[in-house]
């Protein structure tokens, strides 16, 4: 039989082309046995007229048709029947994605990696808003987290994740943004770090986790991830050379704002670069924008300019030259409608969009 293959990186199906009759039936219609034009993924065939369908798997690309046994988060991303098993739909599963996530860190890496403030909220977010699009940096953005600190020294924790991922691939996440919060914690404020640094660290333990997990395959994601600029790869070899425990200690106590090995270190210390910017608070916008609809089990809150708003709740939001009173009228499935201080009329606004208020 004579195939042709042609790998599509999108949607991770190959196409074959053959005249004879073949064995392949398609996964989504159940038409065979097939022949022609077929496409193959990873869970099967599928033929050509299946492969033309608009909607597809936001995690593998499969081809879906409506009425399948499927799965559709509340900014439209499509998840198909063989990966919604493993997909993380709901915030409950979500909190115990990270704290399974959690324990293994500090089973993995000793006490010293666990919290000083140990609760942490986590929450699903059912829009990938933090993404900065067409930039090749956002396919790692599945996640973020927050840390506030009071007068008196105590933090409170945030996590945020991304919803409808696969648990493996949130488990990673997880273990990437528990970091950012044990670095916040540690990391004294004289101790600037490069950017691209913290990201690596923070890569290198959800490696270390996958790693124990014997997942390759998500190896080969973090380690391919553009996010840290190639940064993760050196401190792979780092870690292979001194051990966790010297880059625990680094954010703690070093004073270099990038990781060397501890020979260099000996030989050559690296002075902190000044980093003017690093106490610069970035502007204030000057539109609002609806970032997304934040998932907190049977509950939504709509998040405005950074703030979040369940439905009647009235904030101030800050913009680049008034402070607007802000109530959440209502939260509807891909918008929120708010009243503003001193207009006549309601403002709807859809996820992602900004608005100018006169």
């Amino acid at each position: 039989m004579r195939q042709l293959a042609l790998i599509l990186f999108l949607f991770a199906l190959v196409l074959v082309s053959t005249g004879a009759e073949t064995n392949y039936t398609c996964i989504i219609c159940g038409k065979g046995p097939l022949h022609g034009r077929i496409w193959l993924s990873k869970w099967g065939a599928v033929c050509d007229v299946c492969y033309r369908l608009e909607n597809r798997c936001s995690l593998c690309g499969l081809p879906m048709r409506d009425g399948d046994d499927q799965a559709k988060t509340g900014d439209g991303r499509f998840i198909c029947k063989f990966d919604r098993p493993n997909a993380v739909l709901d915030v409950g599963e979500a909190r115990e994605v990270f704290t399974a996530t959690r324990r293994d860190l500090v089973e993995l890496f000793g006490r010293g990696i666990a919290l000083n403030f140990p609760d942490v909220t986590v929450n699903l977010f059912d829009v990938d808003y933090w993404s900065e699009k067409g930039r090749e940096d956002s396919l790692h953005k599945f996640g973020f987290s927050y840390t506030r600190k009071s007068r008196k020294g105590s933090c409170t924790h945030e996590v945020v994740l991304l919803n409808g991922r696969l648990r493996t691939e949130l488990a990673a996440t997880a273990a990437h943004e528990y970091t950012h919060l044990w670095i916040n914690e540690n990391r004294p404020v004289e101790h600037a770090v490069d950017g691209d640094t913290i990201e690596a660290i923070c890569e290198l333990t959800a490696f270390k986790l996958m790693e124990s997990r014997s997942q390759p395959e998500q190896l080969q994601k973090i380690l391919n991830n553009p996010y840290t600029h190639g940064e993760i790869k050196e401190l792979v070899a780092l870690e292979k050379e001194n051990g966790m425990s010297y880059i625990f200690n680094w954010v703690k106590n070093g004073t270099t704002a990038r990781l060397v090995s501890a020979a260099a270190a000996r030989v050559a210390p690296v002075k902190t670069p000044a980093i003017a910017s690093t106490n610069v608070p970035p502007p204030l916008p000057a539109t609002l924008k609806l970032g997304g609809l934040l998932l907190d089990g049977q509950s939504r809150h709509a998040i405005i300019n950074g703030v979040s708003f369940a439905a009647g709740e009235t904030k101030s939001i800050s913009l680049r030259n008034r402070v607007l009173s802000v109530r959440c009228r209502e939260i509807r499935r891909n918008e929120a409608v708010l009243e503003i201080s001193g207009l006549m009329n309601f403002i709807t606004l859809k996820i992602g969009e900004e608005r100018f208020v006169p």
